[in-house]
């Protein structure tokens, strides 16, 4: 019986030591797994003029540690502290989160914009208007003033690079992100033509 007592004694104590290494390591376990995000890829498409679409990021295995967001382009996704990005216009964001003591971690945000686009008139020289002020042979003294017209749209790059569509600087851009170097950002380049128009016919030339 004595025999039998002692050997249930060892089992246990043996089994609660067992139980006591077990779980320091496996906290030591759940440490050593590296933060990451839920998504490393998010489509927005804006639909409505006035509501934007959003969508909430979290980091995974980032419990007590310091976690900064920010936006390599604010004009098209804004990212708020806890991580919830908005859509703004249409183009491509990458967002950044800097997790204390871990690497970096990013997520790829494209923004499509599915309302329907005004359709600009091209401007054109106005048909001249009767003079206020005709001389007395009933012609204008025309007083020329110098203006601009814009006659085409490009978009410049950060890089240098000058694309004819938007489209285009996406393409662009992706190749940029897929390379591993940082984001760049556009914004529209405008040609002009010059002109002259009577201020006070309104007859250009």
């Amino acid at each position: 019986m004595k025999n039998i007592i002692k050997k249930s004694i060892i089992t246990i104590t043996a089994f609660a030591i067992m139980l006591t290494l077990a779980m320091p390591m496996s906290a030591e376990a759940a440490r050593k797994k590296a933060p990451k995000l839920n998504k490393t890829k998010v489509t927005l498409t804006i639909t409505k003029k006035k509501t934007k679409p959003a969508v909430q990021l979290k980091v995974k295995n980032a419990a007590g540690r310091k976690v900064k967001w920010t936006s390599s382009n604010k004009k098209v996704a804004t990212v708020s502290k806890k991580g919830k990005i908005v859509a703004k216009k249409k183009g491509v964001a990458m967002i950044t989160v800097k997790v204390k003591g871990s690497k970096t971690l990013r997520c790829k945000v494209t923004v499509k914009d599915n309302r329907k686009a005004v359709t600009k008139k091209p401007i054109t020289n106005p048909e001249p208007s009767p003079s206020p002020n005709p001389t007395p042979n009933g012609e204008c003294e025309h007083d020329w003033v110098e203006k601009e017209k814009v006659v085409e749209t490009k978009y410049a790059c950060t890089c240098g690079k000058l694309f004819d569509t938007e489209e285009q600087w996406t393409i662009h851009n992706d190749e940029v992100v897929e390379n591993g170097e940082t984001i760049h950002s556009f914004s529209p380049y405008e040609i002009t033509e010059t002109y002259y128009e009577c201020s006070k016919c309104h007859k250009t030339k």
